[in-house]
């Protein structure tokens, strides 16, 4: 084995491997959106009698180059030599399976001391709240780190917005800062930016524990669904219950999945 760099133009793909199934072109539209060359690993790569390169690990990422820089792009790459079919299948099923998942708090973490800036931001702005993200969730910790990764990306200053009106409507409980609430408040508030009233919103939430607003969206959710499938109804409950009594159309709010209908209509 040794290292080269090699033009992704190069690097290709055998289907045996079933590496053509396992692409997903979820999973590179996410890294395009967060690309650093400066920062991406080395492809481990099988380098076959006929002197043509094929890819074990890093598709993806090698794709993404291609799409940003061209054929040309090179990159560096772990190079093995004289492998048999077997045994270049045995390495492919061993980097893309025998990995431990990372937690998204390790991410979270690892990115501050990049000192990524989304991160930074978010994380200054859940300090802000008199809050911090860790791995466990508790009073005045947030556990629910792709939940504020996820609000806190939509656009600066609403993560706060969130977080100050759970706090409001639950305290600061271990149950408020929930997956799923956080997320659909978000929506909320994200949606209606400059109509929705806090206080009034916080009021709302404050009618019913958590639990009881999660159950409603959970019964709205076909097969129960994850945490985000299932933030979309609560948003829509939390969206009714704010509008209920309000005489005034322009004080009403507008739910999430009706403002992405009408800007469909328009585009």
């Amino acid at each position: 084995m040794y290292h080269e760099k090699i033009a992704v133009g190069l690097l290709e793909i055998d289907p045996s491997l079933d590496a053509q199934r396992m692409y997903q072109r979820s999973w590179a539209n996410k890294l395009a959106s967060i690309w650093n060359p400066a920062v991406l690993l080395a492809a481990i790569v099988s380098k076959r009698e006929d002197g043509r390169y094929y890819l074990l690990d890093g598709q993806h990422s090698t794709r993404v180059a291609a799409e940003k820089h061209g054929p040309n792009f090179t990159r560096h790459c772990m190079v093995y030599e004289g492998l048999t079919r077997s045994e270049e299948a045995a390495l492919f099923l061993a980097a893309n399976r025998d990995r431990k998942a990372v937690r998204p708090v390790d991410n979270y973490r690892v990115a501050l001391t990049a000192k990524d800036k989304l991160v930074t931001r978010i994380d200054d702005e859940v300090l802000s709240c008199g809050l911090t993200v860790t791995g466990s969730t508790s009073a005045n910790q947030i556990g629910a780190v792709q939940a504020v990764m996820a609000v806190g990306a939509k656009r600066e200053g609403l993560l706060p917005k969130v977080l100050n009106t759970l706090a409001d409507a639950w305290t600061k409980d271990r149950t408020t800062w929930d997956n799923m609430a956080i997320r659909a408040v978000g929506m909320v508030i994200d949606t209606n930016w400059d109509t929705v009233q806090l206080d009034r919103l916080s009021r709302t939430l404050q009618k019913a524990p958590v639990g009881h607003w999660k159950m409603h969206a959970v019964r709205m959710t076909t097969s129960g669904g994850g945490s985000n499938s299932r933030s979309l109804p609560l948003a829509e409950n939390i969206v009714t219950a704010y509008n209920s009594g309000l005489r005034d159309r322009k004080k009403m709010l507008v739910s999430p999945a009706r403002a992405t209908e009408v800007a469909e209509e328009y585009e």
